[in-house]
């Protein structure tokens, strides 16, 4: 299923008509302009750019390319529709590509553009056979968002990949470098004029008019090849018995040519025939069926008009090889549709009208939007909307409903409860807590105002506050506030209907999530169980995948790291099968995925996974997810040595996070990695500085941005406690980490607990109580040996390798063994994770191999590459080589994404 009701005629290549010419002498111009990255063909209206391409497809097709089409028109210029018709066309010829990136549209909140655009260049490159996407009417496209898109699909994709572009006017691409480089072609209005030859064989061969050949030369020369006004010349001349007449009064001074011959086209028609253009003008599509419904006739009759107007050339253009559903030519398109409202406005409402009502029947709510408003029915457009809005919600299908809601005026929207409550539910889901309580607002306010009129039924305003009340705790969660958004679904909970399974697996969602947040784990799993099975008799597949997610993260927070595997598994499984590959559903859970699969030492895999899904997240995720983001992407870098690298990652992600109800969980987290590093690199006073530059006292016991009892402010105490022992202040650390380690025990957070006891024995260590040290280090490897940590040793270096080396030599010297065999080979396997990290931390990318990285995000091709670094191709290949290898990848596109990615280009 697509987010968009599709049109699906508009991603076939329209069947070509039996009177038009071959362009033969414009095809070589296209073969050549095939070897480069894009073709532009522009031209005003009429110049017969779409037929020249559909016969160059035709071509293409018999040679064993692959070709892609898709028509556009004005509502296709929004990012996200935009992207579900080119990955639909895209996918129509090649199967096996666009299955992802269209699973991942259909179910994000908001459109994940990067990640949808790096998911499909992906796959292009595993293309066996050239693909060519044909764009057409691209003159619709004028969002910014799109033009970035297009030209990021220009710059990455594979060489067996074209696209071209043919619109009434250029896009506002960055094109000059793609001209200088000669990968890029333009055939323009000069090109596509018919010549002598081509008009000739149009009059005389196609049309069968035997026109002498000084007729011939007059009518080209005064249309200048114009296509469209040499086809509506053929048809005014068609049914005259006086063409001379006619062919020396025609003149190309006409003030508007295509006016004119459209007129005498269209009064040499049966008045049936007339009023059947005229009525369905309105129309930007048509099939006999609607056209019945339009016109009030017979489906076989109209069926027939059809075909008949098809056939005598009068500009209807097959969509189908069937021929069920056709359009007009623009150029007639519009002529018809001046004429009925010059003639007949009073048809125009309801001709729009009866299409609103046909799409509607046949479940097409977008075309039936689109009529309903033209028709000036706003009410009828937005009953329509909420009618679907709860539906789309449960399923998550919210980029449809988004669609649906820009289309109707504010006005309309603020006086309608369901159409502001519907808003509401978008902010929370892309995370928008302060727009969701603005539209929470005016949804109450109109409330308000219906229910003083009487105009609300009991049972609605029942299920409306229920709804209000789940919103309102969702909203203040999203911000954040997990005790405030506690209370509130504590205290609602029992406030919400019965016959609201959704409502209240949200609600017992967000009351999991809370509890989470505030390191009640126990309380967290019962509600996140509750609001699954809420979820599951409500069918919302995205409620039930989030129950899950939660119950997952309990789990790890409590260190059972593989039921917390098995939870996020089966996430993930749920969300595959109903939304598909790389959902928004399965991205929620793939970072915390990447978390166990780098915990258990696997970091390739984990950044691999980190780097398909993270993007997806943009503006959209909890903190919990953009703080897991951030921090593991900064501990893969660092894995690999790099420690500037992660240093930076953090820093970043500090200074794009202003908002201080998202830096109560996310600051501490960050920090506490930041310090780490900065002492693995033995700088203590940066890492102090760091404590103070976020307002916290590396010497004292709290911290201003720091809300006490919540698991952020154990994190700032963690990171006090590095501090504490790199500066020489170790026992004043270890009570600390005493009474933080007995605390999180007592909790059951088995994770966090961990990572403080490996702490304290660091701290003995630094006092001289090697006992003690030793005595805490197997205390944490009981603890970790059944699941598996590795790196939340490695991670601490080499003092705590030190430790654990001190710790296997003493097992069997006489003293009574600290270790159980499954603990002593466990730890056999821990020092040996140590000894891999040196591999690692050799594999930085030498000055020359950064300048080649760079030069690729530029787009340069090999050749460019040893002419601009004065070095053989063959060493240019050898490099590309190495640094395939060391990003993981396969591919010249594949390098430069993972490289941006990694901030390193």
């Amino acid at each position: 299923m697509h987010g968009f009701d599709l049109i699906w005629t508009k991603v076939r290549i329209p069947p070509e008509r039996a009177e038009t010419i071959e362009r033969t002498r414009l095809f070589g111009k296209l073969d050549d302009s095939a070897r480069g990255k894009l073709t532009v063909v522009s031209a005003p209206a009429g110049f017969g750019k779409s037929t020249l391409l559909m016969q160059w497809a035709r071509r293409l097709q018999e040679r064993g390319a692959k070709v892609a089409w898709l028509s556009l028109d004005r509502d296709d210029d929004e990012i996200a529709r935009f992207l579900s018709y080119l990955l639909a066309a895209i996918h129509a010829v090649c199967p096996r590509i666009g299955e992802n990136a269209i699973a991942l549209l259909n179910s994000s909140p908001s459109p994940p553009v990067k990640s949808s655009l790096a998911a499909l260049i992906n796959e292009l490159e595993a293309l066996d056979d050239r693909l060519v996407v044909m764009l057409d009417d691209v003159h619709h496209l004028q969002a910014p968002a799109i033009v970035e898109a297009l030209e990021s699909l220009i710059a990455y994709a594979p060489e067996r990949f074209h696209l071209v572009l043919a619109g009434r006017g250029m896009l506002p691409l960055a094109s000059a470098r793609l001209k200088v480089r000669g990968q890029m072609a333009a055939i323009e209005d000069a090109d596509l004029r018919f010549d002598l030859e081509e008009t000739e064989l149009f009059f005389n061969g196609r049309r069968t008019l035997g026109l002498a050949k000084s007729d011939v030369v007059l009518l080209q020369h005064r249309t200048e090849g114009w296509a469209a006004a040499l086809q509506l010349a053929s048809l005014s001349l068609e049914r005259r018995i006086e063409r001379a007449a006619f062919i020396s009064a025609f003149s190309g001074n006409d003030r508007d040519i295509a006016d004119f011959l459209a007129r005498d086209v269209l009064s040499r028609q049966p008045q049936t025939v007339q009023e059947f253009l005229l009525k369905t003008a309105i129309l930007e599509r048509m099939c006999a069926e609607l056209c019945a419904a339009v016109t009030d006739g017979a489906v076989a009759r109209c069926h027939a008009l059809l075909a008949e107007a098809e056939q005598a050339g009068l500009f209807v253009v097959p969509l189908d090889k069937e021929q069920r559903w056709y359009r007009y030519h623009h150029l007639f398109g519009d002529f018809l549709r001046s004429q009925l409202t010059r003639h007949y406005p009073e048809l125009v409402r309801p001709l729009h009208r009866r299409a609103a009502a046909w799409y509607a029947r046949v479940g097409d709510t977008t075309a039936a939007l689109h009529h309903d408003l033209a028709a000036g029915d706003v009410d009828s457009a937005a009953d329509r909307v909420e009618s679907c809005a709860m539906p789309l919600i449960r399923q998550s299908h919210l980029l449809r409903l988004n669609e649906w809601l820009r289309k109707l005026p504010e006005e309309v929207e603020a006086c309608r409860p369901r159409l502001l409550l519907s808003h509401v539910w978008l902010h929370f889901h892309m995370n928008k807590p302060l727009a969701a309580a603005r539209a929470l607002r005016q949804a109450r306010r109109a409330m308000r105002t219906q229910i003083a009129a009487g105009a609300i039924p009991a049972a609605t305003e029942r299920a409306w506050r229920a709804e209000v009340l789940t919103l309102a705790a969702g909203a203040v969660s999203a911000a954040d506030r997990s005790r405030q958004a506690r209370a509130f679904a504590q205290r609602w909970i029992e406030e919400l209907p019965d016959d609201q399974p959704f409502l209240r697996g949200t609600l017992m969602n967000i009351l999991g999530y809370c509890h989470y947040s505030l390191g009640d784990l126990a309380a967290a799993r019962g509600a996140c169980q509750a609001g699954r099975a809420s979820h599951v008799r409500a069918e919302s597949v995205f409620g039930v995948v989030y129950s899950d997610l939660i119950l997952g993260l309990v789990e790890k927070a409590a260190g059972n790291l593989r039921e917390a595997a098995q939870l996020l598994l089966k996430a993930q499984e749920i969300a595959t099968a109903a939304l598909g590959a790389g959902s928004y559903a399965e991205a929620l859970v793939a970072v915390f995925q990447a978390e166990l699969l780098y915990e258990w030492n696997e970091v390739d895999k984990a950044e691999l996974r980190l780097d398909e899904y993270r993007p997806i997240l943009d503006d959209c995720a909890l903190v919990i997810h953009e703080t897991a983001a951030v921090v593991l992407a900064a501990r893969i870098a660092a894995a690999r040595g790099r420690i500037d690298a992660a240093l930076a990652v953090l820093d970043r992600s500090l200074r794009a996070a202003p908002a201080v109800a998202r830096r109560s969980r996310f600051l501490p987290a960050v920090l506490n990695e930041k310090v780490r590093l900065l002492l693995l690199r033995r700088d203590v006073a940066g890492a102090r500085y760091a404590l103070t530059a976020e307002g916290m006292d590396p010497d004292g016991s709290g911290g201003a941005r720091v809300e006490a009892g919540r698991p952020g402010a154990e994190l700032a105490l963690i990171a006090r406690a590095r501090v504490m022992i790199a500066d020489g202040r170790a026992a004043q650390a270890r009570g600390l980490l005493r009474d933080l380690t007995a605390r999180l025990g007592a909790a059951g957070r088995g994770r966090r607990r961990l990572q403080t006891l490996l702490l304290a024995a660091l701290a003995a260590r630094a006092t001289g109580d090697q006992a003690a040290a030793l005595r805490l280090l197997a205390e944490a490897l009981d603890l970790a040996e059944r699941q598996g940590y590795v790196r939340a040793f490695v991670d601490e270096g080499p003092q705590l390798l030190d430790l654990l080396q001190r710790l296997r030599a003493g097992q069997g010297a006489g003293r009574a063994p600290l270790l159980t065999p499954n603990c002593l080979a466990y730890l056999g396997r821990l020092i040996a994770a140590f000894g891999q990290r040196g591999a690692e931390a050799a594999t930085p990318f030498s000055v020359r191999e950064l300048e080649i990285i760079a030069l690729l995000a530029e787009g340069r091709s090999n050749r460019e590459l040893s002419d601009r670094l004065a070095i053989a191709p063959d060493t240019i290949k050898w490099h590309l080589k190495n640094i395939y290898g060391k990003l993981g990848v396969s591919s010249r596109t594949q390098a430069i994404i993972a490289a941006q990615r990694r901030g390193i280009c």
